[in-house]
């Protein structure tokens, strides 16, 4: 049998659940953006090539300028598929002081990193993403970066 205060603990789990549902989807644009770009890293640094696949579009670039090189002109799933030949641990990229611009169901993000592979500093440089907005989520449309180990490796 339901007495009142089983019925009033309901409706207060009820309420909770559902008050903490709508704080996650009233998450800014911003916020939901950069919860991607840390999916994303996070995915790189587990081997999850698996994951990286419903985070980065199909067909998605992704290019690379390097001091007094031309353009490299490539495609992310290059990228995914080294991301699955790696341990978990393996490669270690971490962003910050990311700046993301959005204007309706387009965002970009400048992501300054540095990389470490195997636990030594490796490079570092800028990432800039593109990011759209689809019906689920958002997801990478666009990759581009830089190499510039100079600036973060001991000479």
């Amino acid at each position: 049998m339901i007495t009142k205060l089983d019925k009033y603990l309901l409706m207060g789990v009820v309420l909770c659940t559902c008050s903490g549902v709508n704080v996650a989807q009233a998450a800014s644009p911003e916020e939901a953006v950069r919860a991607i770009l840390d999916e994303v890293f996070d995915a790189m640094r587990a081997g999850d090539d698996e994951k990286l696949k419903t985070l980065i579009l199909p067909d998605t670039s992704l290019d690379r300028i390097s001091p007094n090189k031309a353009v490299e002109r490539g495609e992310a799933s290059g990228w995914i598929g080294w991301v699955g030949t790696l341990n978990p641990g393996q490669a270690d990229e971490q962003i910050f002081d990311v700046e993301i611009k959005i204007e309706g169901p387009l965002a970009t993000a400048w992501a300054p990193f540095t990389i470490a592979i195997d636990g030594e500093l490796k490079s570092c440089g800028v990432n800039h993403f593109t990011l759209i907005k689809s019906e689920e989520s958002w997801k990478v449309a666009y990759l581009i970066d830089t190499h510039t180990p100079e600036k973060c490796l001991p000479k």
